[in-house]
């Protein structure tokens, strides 16, 4: 059954459709990061091993762009984390509007749904009476008694 709060649940519901769909970008985002940072620090263990048995390979520059690279990826990783947590606030604030807005909702249904069943019951007991008092007339005028 359709409800006034149909349009607002099909809303929130889209909201809380794109929130979770940017939490997973973020998240995706952040996994490269922490891959990024595996592999710099992996390639830097690599790189120090062969610097130490060759020593005529300067190596500092490499290690100072790769120490650099990992500054940059931390601080990715902050804004990052602190834009999860941002989402997820905002995800649990759209799902509470749309748990709240869809209580309205059943709340209406129910209420219509009363409203109708008391319609159906109160023509059920109009007809009924109408056909008591159709006999009731029948039997006063097959025994010849009006009314009291």
């Amino acid at each position: 059954m359709r409800t006034p709060y149909c349009a607002a649940i099909g809303l929130q519901r889209r909201e809380v459709d794109e929130i979770r769909i940017s939490i997973g970008v973020e998240v995706s985002r952040l996994t490269l990061v922490e891959r990024r940072n595996a592999e710099i620090d992996a390639s830097m263990r690599r790189e120090h091993h062969v610097a130490v048995e060759a020593m005529d390979v300067p190596a500092t520059a490499y290690f100072a762009r790769m120490r650099a690279e990992r500054t940059q990826l931390e601080q990715d990783r902050q804004v990052i984390d602190a834009r999860v947590t941002q989402l997820r606030s905002r995800a649990r604030e759209a799902y509470g509007s749309l748990s709240a807005i869809e209580g309205a909702a059943d709340r209406f249904r129910d209420d219509e749904t009363r409203r109708i069943e008391g319609a159906e019951q109160a023509a059920i007991d109009d007809r009924s009476a109408t056909d008591f008092m159709y006999k009731l007339r029948l039997v006063r005028a097959a025994t010849g008694r009006r009314r009291p």
